[in-house]
């Protein structure tokens, strides 16, 4: 009996324990700990068939680039060794196409000057891809060379033929001093056309220099105007006193006159590989002697006999060089030089140096006589006839 208490007793126990863990507390609202974030996946943009919800989403497969391999390297073939005399034996003088007719290599920088005397300061007037090498029948210091055309003037400059607004460029730097057409003071006749002059901004042996651009189609330039080397100042044209479209190139040094003009081919810097040849041709008193004849040879280079002719003695010579011909642009190499007046002609071997003038002294044995220039005779004025007077009776 006691025992059944006892089980009664401790099972009422274990009741009012089990009741006491059911009890709800209210001391306070428990902190909820926050749920982790799952990161977000990056989907493609849903297609129609992802939208329905009927289909799977269907993707192009992209083709992968195919790798590039490197090219295989061309063996380098090993070539025989020749001796100079068997490349000499190989080497073909015509080989390759043709050079142009006309061709000429482009001009070497200035200012140049190679020879202590000499003064190649000036840049070609015209670009490389034109004709920017002078008229040969009609060079510095003589009349036209050609016999079938008449005798026109003794020439003060160069003239340089081509297309009508060819451009004409500033051989060097310097101020515009005039610019349009150029009357003579002497008649009035606008021989020059519309022209261009510069006064340089540098002397020679304490001179001023000029370069005057005549015959031009149009102008780009004004009066006050700095110009510098290559720099556009017309187009060439055939305005003035000409018989086709070119440019007449003069240069004069100490002052702004045709009295004053020098040859241009000693101020122009000659084109890679060519030289230029000038010359003294005197008596035995050392006069200049105008009129003869220069002609020039090639020997060893491939390039056409030159002629030309003395100065006539009105034109002005180089203050240093005091030379009567010069011959422009010729090829480097061997040449003859025949220079003659009536039943004389001399002979010299000559070298062209490229870059440089290479200069030649001819004296006669005899001494010259100019032919004198006959003096101006007086026109006779017409006198009236007296009228008869009549007969007396």
């Amino acid at each position: 009996m006691q025992g059944a208490i006892l089980q009664v007793k401790r099972f009422g126990f274990l009741l009012v324990l089990l009741l006491a863990g059911c009890t709800t507390v209210t001391e306070g609202t428990p902190t909820r700990l926050p749920l982790a974030t799952l990161p977000r996946l990056i989907t493609s943009t849903p297609t129609p068939e992802m939208v329905r919800g009927d289909a799977l989403p269907t993707f192009t497969p992209v083709p992968l680039p195919q790798q590039t391999l490197p090219p295989t390297p061309t063996p380098i073939p090993q070539g025989k060794l020749y001796s100079p005399d068997e490349i000499q034996s190989r080497w073909v003088k015509n080989a390759g196409p043709a050079t142009p007719v006309g061709f000429r290599p482009p001009p070497m920088p200035v200012p140049l000057s190679l020879h202590p005397d000499d003064h190649y300061w000036l840049a070609r007037p015209l670009p490389s891809g034109s004709r920017n090498y002078y008229l040969e029948w009609y060079p510095f210091g003589t009349d036209v060379l050609m016999p079938e055309l008449a005798p026109y003037r003794i020439h003060h400059g160069l003239d340089f033929p081509n297309e009508p607004g060819t451009p004409v460029l500033a051989a060097s730097s310097g101020t515009v001093i005039h610019a349009g057409p150029l009357p003579s003071p002497r008649n009035g006749v606008n021989y020059y056309g519309n022209t261009v002059i510069i006064k340089h901004d540098w002397q020679w042996l304490g001179q001023d220099v000029y370069t005057l651009y005549a015959h031009t189609l149009e102008l780009f330039v004004d009066v006050g105007d700095y110009v510098v080397q290559g720099q556009l100042l017309a187009g060439v044209g055939s305005s003035g006193e000409v018989s086709g479209p070119h440019l007449h190139l003069e240069v004069r040094v100490g002052n702004n006159t045709y009295g004053d003009t020098r040859n241009p081919a000693l101020w122009l810097a000659p084109f890679e590989g060519h030289g230029t040849l000038a010359g003294r041709f005197v008596d035995r008193r050392g006069r200049m002697i105008p009129g003869a004849s220069v002609e020039v040879r090639p020997v060893d280079v491939e390039t056409a006999v030159r002629l030309q002719r003395t100065y006539d003695l009105s034109v002005r010579f180089d203050d240093v060089w005091r030379e009567n011909f010069v011959v422009p642009d010729l090829p480097a190499g061997k040449y003859i030089l025949l220079v003659g007046i009536g039943e004389a002609m001399y002979r010299r071997d000559i070298e062209i140096l490229p870059g440089r003038t290479n200069f030649v002294v001819i004296s006669t044995e005899f001494e010259f006589e100019p032919t004198p220039t006959p003096e101006p005779t007086m026109t006779p004025t017409e006198t009236e006839t007296p009228a008869p007077s009549p007969e007396l009776p």
